[in-house]
């Protein structure tokens, strides 16, 4: 098959990795390009010998006037290399999708990554594709309730990762002024209220006076940066709370326990790059995150959305050697069920449906 996959940006974050990952397991058996405005993870399509085709879909807006420039050299493009199918991932690149069915007839996939506002416009403009693909069950249920969505369209695949990519360290933490036996609690993601920065301050605040030799590491940028650093200061954290702008792997590398506490959340990408890393998992138990964390199996579940209760489910982790060993083993078995492989032939196996039915 000749597939494009179409996103709108490669700068860092989860459907990043997911194009990347997605276009490095199609490659083998299909001609795939990945098209969109570019970013850091072009890099890495290079370094695999991934075909790139720029166009400028860097906004957010479906009536950018640089959708439809796109849509110009989208067509041109299409019909120059023969393309079999599109995969969309970001709402713009759906809606770019569907006006290339609707003027071509290439038929297009919309992968759904998470949650939406179900305002009049996404319910009557789903641009939900021909088939529509969930990362998870969670974002399946919120796609059929909110959004309208009909069931039939939909199959859920959840994403998976690189194990072999995953396992390669670049850093300890010695590499950034730590020493070994120092407790690194991490939180890495976008800086926004959704993914619970300022509840995991809160909670690092109750244990800062009994864990003097635990800090918490912040990964990521986002609108409320700011704000969670005047927050940091405002509780006295500052020599505590370090932040940091690493890739999400490479970040890992010098984290302890991740802390995964999204009140919203589709999937949880970064979950299974820690379980692969040997990593131990504190999440709130909402949306993809309790469908990939089997509570005190492959990591710690936490429910009621307060620091208390998360500062107790981190300090389970920080005081039980037993708990923390045999959770990364598990965590590492896991890894079964959420495979990169798994995840390429599933999607394959939807193009197919509609390539060759």
């Amino acid at each position: 098959m000749r597939i494009v996959i179409l996103t709108s940006h490669l700068r860092v974050g989860g459907i990043t990795r997911h194009v990347i990952d997605l276009a490095k397991g199609l490659f083998k058996n299909n001609k795939v390009w990945v098209v969109c405005s570019g970013g850091e993870g072009k890099r890495e399509l290079d370094k695999a010998g991934i075909d790139f085709k720029y166009i400028p879909l860097n906004t957010k807006s479906i009536l950018s006037i640089k959708v439809f420039y796109s849509l110009i050299l989208l067509i041109i493009f299409a019909k120059r290399n023969k393309i079999d199918l599109i995969h969309a991932h970001t709402r713009v690149a759906q809606f770019l999708a569907f006006l290339v069915y609707k003027i071509l007839g290439i038929k297009y996939v919309s992968t759904f990554h998470g949650f939406y506002r179900p305002h009049i416009f996404r319910k009557l403009m789903k641009f939900e594709g021909i088939k529509t693909i969930a990362v998870s069950n969670a974002v399946k249920e919120h796609l059929i309730k909110d959004l309208k969505v009909a069931n039939y369209k939909i199959e859920v695949i959840y994403n998976g990762i690189d194990r072999q990519a995953s396992l390669v360290r670049k850093y300890r933490k010695i590499d950034f002024g730590f020493s070994e036996d120092t407790i690194t609690l991490g939180i890495l993601g976008r800086i926004s209220l959704e993914k619970g920065h300022f509840l995991v301050v809160e909670a690092f605040n109750l244990l800062k006076e009994k864990y003097k030799n635990a800090y918490l590491l912040v990964c990521g940028k986002g609108k409320l940066e700011n704000k969670l650093k005047v927050f940091v200061e405002k509780l006295h954290l500052k020599e505590r709370v370090k932040f940091f702008l690493l890739e999400g792997r490479e970040f890992l590398d010098i984290v302890d326990i991740l802390l995964v506490a999204s009140f919203k959340e589709g999937f949880g990408y970064t979950i299974l790059e820690a379980f692969a890393k040997g990593v131990c998992v504190v999440g709130f138990s909402t949306g993809g995150i309790k469908e990939i964390i089997r509570d005190r199996y492959n990591g710690l579940l936490f429910y009621e959305y307060k620091p208390l209760c998360l500062k107790d489910v981190i300090e389970e982790f920080i005081t039980n050697n037993n708990l923390r060993e045999r959770i990364r083993e598990n965590a590492k078995l896991s890894l079964n069920d959420f495979s990169y492989k798994l995840m390429v032939s599933k999607t394959e196996e939807v193009y197919r449906q509609l390539v060759c039915p």
